[in-house]
């Protein structure tokens, strides 16, 4: 079973523990839930849920004050726009925000929290999608920008299998790509139904990486067979050509169905599927005419509304219509696809 360490808190008046997988996700709600109240930006008690009728049965949320309470976004012209320590960064996150501390280490094929000096931050987040919703901060103290490295990728995946929940999301939003802040740092919250990117058809491009076949914004898709170390090598080497091409992102881990017809004897059911949408930059959408921002979550089908009205009547055409308005043209998405692939065969041309 995966094993994770974690520092907690001094105030919390307790020392490193061992958490295993069945007790992580249960960890991070107690702490979560016995923050003070001044933590919050808001209760997230009146928070309502529904699903569409169709296809995709979309999840859609009415979540009125994370719309007009959460951090407002940095301005930016790239997605690699470096970092800036003078507007907020998560170095200045009150001592009462901080969870625990985690450090990551590779042992054989596996990334899991080690019993090392913790470097990186599991914090809460102020303005919460959900319960337990926190914030994953890969070494805040190097002051990186919104840009996904390696470790962060690791920090995600290692997250998300060590808690073995499958209603725990994690996720990322690159600059121009609705993240708020320029400071390294990923997501991860409940939401307690299935979403339509966990069983939505795929199509093998090369090795562990799949493209959606008949979802609504066309992604890449990666599946996790045995090895935490090479998956995320492989979905850095994909981010990497967006990063290089200036190209916004957003990025989901989750729970779904197997990608294919691999050994499934060999693969734990459920298994981890990790999206990735290419997207088209934010600040260049008609955002005043869309019917919400389509953001990581809006893109796994986990829409968010702040209007009760549109939370009732809203039909999945019309999720569909605002899911295609970020969307990456097709044409240059299979540009990206032949890419991908010529850079997985030239790797394994030279193993």
């Amino acid at each position: 079973m995966a094993k994770a360490c974690v520092t907690l808190p001094e105030r919390l008046a307790a020392d490193k523990v061992q958490v295993s997988q069945t007790v992580l996700q249960g960890l991070v709600d107690s702490l979560w839930s016995n923050s003070g109240a001044d933590v919050f930006n808001f209760k997230t008690s009146n928070i309502c849920q529904r699903s569409t009728s169709g296809k995709h049965k979309f999840c859609v949320d009415y979540n009125e004050h994370r719309f007009y309470k959460k951090r407002a976004a940095h301005k930016v012209s790239s997605c690699n726009e470096p970092y800036n320590d003078s507007i907020f960064n998560f170095n200045k996150l009150k001592d009462s925000e901080i969870l625990f501390k985690v450090s990551l280490s590779d042992v054989a094929e596996c990334v899991g929290f080690s019993m090392d000096d913790g470097l990186s931050l599991i914090t809460v987040n102020s303005s919460p999608i959900s319960d337990s919703h926190i914030l994953l901060l890969p070494s805040p103290e190097a002051c990186l920008n919104q840009r996904l490295n390696l470790d962060a990728i690791k920090l995600g995946l290692s997250f998300a299998v060590s808690c073995g929940d499958p209603d725990t999301r994690v996720v990322f939003n690159s600059l121009r790509a609705f993240a708020s802040i320029n400071h390294l740092h990923l997501h991860a919250y409940k939401c307690c139904t299935s979403l339509p990117i966990e069983s939505a058809i795929l199509k093998h491009v090369v090795d562990c990486c799949y493209v959606f076949e008949s979802y609504p914004v066309p992604g890449f898709v990666f599946e996790l067979r045995t090895d935490t170390v090479q998956l995320a090598e492989a979905i850095l080497s994909v981010v990497e050509v967006l990063q290089d091409k200036d190209i916004p992102h957003n990025m989901m881990i989750t729970y779904g169905d197997p990608c294919s017809n691999f050994d499934e004897t060999k693969i734990p059911q459920p298994i981890l599927r990790v999206c990735l949408w290419p997207v088209k930059p934010s600040d260049q959408l008609p955002l005043d005419t869309l019917l919400f921002r389509p953001a990581v979550c809006e893109l796994s089908g986990h829409i968010l509304l702040h209007d009760f009205n549109l939370f009732h009547n809203i039909t999945e055409p019309q999720i569909i219509e605002t899911l295609k308005a970020t969307a990456y043209e097709e044409s240059e998405f299979q540009n990206l696809v032949q890419i991908v692939k010529d850079k997985f065969e030239l790797v394994d041309s030279k193993a």
